[in-house]
């Protein structure tokens, strides 16, 4: 399984931009894919900062965003290994870009125009947070045109958990070189309609959503930040 692929297609399936007058932090669990492929992954939020980890088997490691930008912390010889993904794309150039390509890695998960979407007079609370359903008709990155169902709810810790995916979203992009200025205007008129996304179509959903902040120190960097592992030439 694409573990780079599920992750980066779980979050800016959610990108938006909102202003939030107050951080309060809590904690999300985050459903996407299909079958063998459906994983859970965690995002820890509070005043900015951002922990996100995948409960996939072999997979040990996490990524931490901060103000100062967002890094990969994994393990080699049994101590801590932290790589600041903003210098090492950029000593990579447009290598990374390539290698999204190559996974089949899009960052605007396919949605390239916001069509219209109707209310399809149905509630459905997910997570235990309330949200309508729509149907929403997008057009994809060739101009075909997908109607699916979603659910949008209204929840400061939503709408909270919504803007950190979308800083952390703008500074991936940044990092690669990727416009996102077509997708983000889709996705501005898509969360009009509420703080963000409960359930999209059969391949993601909120799991869960706790509003208690997290400690500070999950935010902490265990080591001092590489800009290359030391096995890369």
């Amino acid at each position: 399984m694409n573990i780079n692929k599920a992750l980066t297609s779980l979050v800016f399936t959610i990108l938006a931009t909102f202003t939030i007058p107050a951080f309060a932090g809590g904690t999300a669990v985050l459903e996407a894919g299909s079958g063998a492929n459906r994983i859970n992954t965690t995002i820890e939020f509070n005043d900015g900062n951002m922990r996100m980890g995948t409960a996939v088997p072999g997979f040990d490691g996490y990524m931490v965003m901060t103000e100062t930008g967002i890094y990969m912390v994994t393990g080699m010889g049994g101590r801590p290994m932290v790589l600041d993904l903003g210098a090492m794309m950029s000593l990579m150039g447009g290598m990374a870009g390539e290698m999204m390509q190559s996974q089949g890695i899009s960052l605007n998960n396919g949605i390239g125009q916001f069509i219209e979407m109707r209310d399809a007079g149905r509630n459905e609370a997910v997570a235990g947070v309330p949200g309508l359903v729509y149907d929403l008709t997008y057009a994809n990155e060739q101009g075909t045109r997908q109607t699916e169902e979603i659910v949008l709810g209204r929840d400061a810790t939503l709408r909270e958990l919504t803007e950190t995916l979308a800083t952390w979203g703008r500074m991936m992009a940044a990092y690669l070189s990727v416009d996102l200025s077509e997708y983000q205007g889709a996705m501005d008129d898509l969360l009009q309609y509420g703080d963000g996304i409960l359930r999209l179509g059969s391949g993601y959903r909120l799991v869960s959503l706790d509003e208690t902040a997290p400690d500070p120190a999950r935010f902490t960097l265990p080591a001092a930040p590489q800009q290359m592992p030391s096995w890369m030439p």
